[in-house]
């Protein structure tokens, strides 16, 4: 049998939880960018956007990610059911025998710099990028090689679908200023313009304004007074307050974050009945109605719900009052750390009660997010509540839940949900990547190594002084912020 490396506890523990600042971004390289590219007329009316209270990041962090995700971007994004399709590719085609991909490049695409895109200009970048992006799983990629002005040619050892998927990562042009591609170029830390030569056409918006406030209530007021035309974020605090106001509308999704109850490395949940049990503990519904005002959908597992390979029989996690009845018998005590944030307790106490009624007896401990990072790196922790990036691609998944995929949150060993993300790396069809999602989804309800509980809803909150095209299939709304435009040229356009 081949032999499987794996790190002593600690130190697993100390490399799970430091990854934390990597599942509240986005797969790839750091978000801080700055540059200069084609300059477009000023905006008398920029779009002013607020930033304030997000949960686990100071608000300027939240600027330098929203900078990121405006200026940067893949060669693939993701549908909400977890296909990738093109962003700054073309297509992409794979030989029938699943050993060769070949990824066409948008031919108008420049980086903010003006220089443009090509395979030669990609495939270095490509080099460096992806085996930090997909840590040992780029072990399946032989050779990245130009093939042609336009065409990228990924030589691979085996069939890698993930491949396909941790193509999210972010293109940046390196030296001192690092350019990327997208549809709005940084034009300091906080303010960001129209890219004029985006390969797409030039954004409606010519400027974007950042400005971080220290709570969403504050960016809330501002936004009403006629301050901002955006909230960026809003919690389930305040989205039921923000859907009343006539001036503002609000566009909600479910985010790709999954809030879950992560088992620590300690002797307290090694053995995988009690694990099971707590998970049985759990009525989901009734979580997300008292945790989430309502604003969720309840969890099955860490597959996102409307996932294309998440088959309707798939193994899943539910409420089981014979269980929940079944374990005070093990008169189970245990601390679970806390994030100091309104949203994170209230689903802390929902959870607490609930496990209450079993007889287990949750304590909560309220941490910032340093004493978070301190105590996983001295494995210091029986549990933590977590709202992980979980989707929308099994990529991501395996990254996390891999014992090698490089930024594991498990603490718990499993080889059945190793072998399982290994079928779903390797499958050369969809119906073996479906049978490697089957057997995922089964070992982690067999094993689980956290308490799976909901996925959170957010919004955005925009003036009506912008008109905002209603994004496809629940997406988020900044997919579509390339074509918002202000309402008075909208109004002016239909008078003529």
């Amino acid at each position: 049998m081949k032999h499987r490396h794996r790190l002593p506890a600690a130190q697993r523990t100390a490399s799970a939880f430091g990854a934390l600042c990597w599942l509240v971004m986005l797969i790839g390289t750091t978000r801080c960018t700055q540059g200069a590219g084609p300059t477009p007329a000023q905006s008398a009316a920029p779009l002013r956007v607020g930033i304030g209270g997000l949960p686990q990041q100071a608000p300027e962090a939240g600027v330098r990610q929203l900078v990121g995700n405006l200026s940067l971007e893949g060669l693939v994004n993701f549908s909400e059911d977890g296909r990738p399709r093109a962003w700054l590719a073309e297509n992409w085609s794979t030989t029938s025998d699943g050993l060769s991909l070949t990824v066409h490049i948008r031919p108008r695409a420049r980086f903010h710099d003006g220089t443009p895109v090509t395979a030669d200009a990609l495939t270095p970048i490509l080099r460096e990028s992806l085996p930090r992006a997909m840590g040992t799983a780029f072990e399946d990629v032989e050779e990245i090689v130009p093939a042609g002005d336009a065409e990228l040619r990924f030589k691979l050892r085996r069939p890698a679908p993930l491949l396909i998927e941790a193509l999210e990562t972010s293109i940046q042009k390196p030296g001192k200023t690092r350019f990327g591609t997208g549809a709005f170029v940084p034009a300091g830390p906080a303010e960001l313009r129209a890219n004029a030569d985006y390969y797409l056409g030039q954004p409606k918006v010519d400027r974007i304004v950042l400005t971080s406030y220290p709570t969403v209530r504050a960016a809330w007021a501002e936004l009403l007074r006629g301050g901002l035309d955006m909230l960026y974020e809003v919690n389930v605090d305040a989205l039921d307050s923000l859907q009343s106001s006539s001036n503002v509308e609000v566009f909600s999704f479910v985010r790709h974050y999954e809030y879950e109850i992560i088992f620590g490395p300690g002797p307290a949940f090694q053995s995988p009945d009690l694990r099971r049990e707590l998970n049985a503990a759990i009525d989901r519904e009734a979580l997300v109605r008292d945790g989430l005002n309502g604003h969720g959908l309840p969890s099955s597992g860490p597959v996102p719900p409307r996932h294309w390979a998440l088959a309707g029989n798939a193994a899943k996690f539910t409420f089981d009052p014979k269980i929940a009845a079944h374990l005070p018998g093990r008169h189970f005590t245990f601390t679970c750390l806390v994030p100091a944030d309104s949203v994170y307790e209230r689903m802390a106490l929902a959870v607490k009660r609930q496990l209450a009624g079993a007889g287990v007896d949750m304590h909560l401990k309220e941490i910032t997010q340093d004493e978070l990072l301190k105590a996983a790196g001295d494995s210091q922790f029986e549990a933590m509540l977590v709202d992980a990036v979980s989707g929308p691609s099994l990529f991501r998944l395996y990254r996390r839940w891999h014992s090698r995929g490089g930024a594991t949150t498990q603490t718990i060993d499993s080889p059945a949900i190793d072998a399982a993300l290994d079928r779903v790396r390797h499958a050369a069809s969809d119906e073996e990547y479906r049978d490697g999602v089957r057997a995922f989804q089964q070992a982690i309800v067999n094993e689980p190594p956290a308490i799976f509980l909901a996925w959170g809803e957010r919004a955005r909150a925009v003036s009506r002084r912008f008109e905002v095209p209603r994004p496809e299939d629940g997406r988020d709304a900044l997919a579509t912020l390339r074509l918002w435009k202000p309402a008075a040229e909208v109004k002016m356009a239909s008078r003529n």
